[in-house]
């Protein structure tokens, strides 16, 4: 019985290193649908709506970009948000503590997950700008 409550701790205890190992992922530029009718101010506003859903931090607005960072203990990105009429992307701009390896174009899957849920919230803005 000892030897299977020792088993079972050991297999336990490698699930969990395995659960909290780093994971390296492919560095997401995600990307959007900007609703026909929308001006450039209109769209930079719904932008800014869903960084702030999500604290991130309006760093620069410029014409058809907008800057944002996200900062939390230890490790922070800051993302550039282009867009034109019909389309939007968000690429990485730089990382610090999120394990970034530009040969490789790989990030902790954090970053990934920071930049999807800010995908979903500009996309719900922007849908939400066309209802005004």
């Amino acid at each position: 019985m000892k030897a299977l409550v020792k088993i079972f701790t050991c297999i336990l205890c490698a699930f969990t290193l395995v659960g909290c190992a780093y994971k390296h992922q492919q560095i997401m530029t995600p990307n959007g649908n900007i609703p026909a009718g929308l001006t450039t101010k209109q769209v930079q506003d719904a932008i800014k709506v869903g960084c702030s859903s999500y604290n991130w931090e309006i760093t620069r607005v410029s014409g058809t970009a907008v800057e944002a960072k996200m900062n939390k203990t230890n490790v922070a990105a800051t993302v550039r948000i282009d867009f034109d009429k019909s389309n939007y992307s968000i690429s990485l701009v730089e990382s610090t503590g999120l394990m970034q390896n530009s040969s490789k174009n790989e990030i902790h899957s954090r970053y990934n997950t920071w930049v999807t849920n800010l995908k979903n919230a500009i996309d719900t803005s922007l849908k939400n700008e066309t209802v005004k």
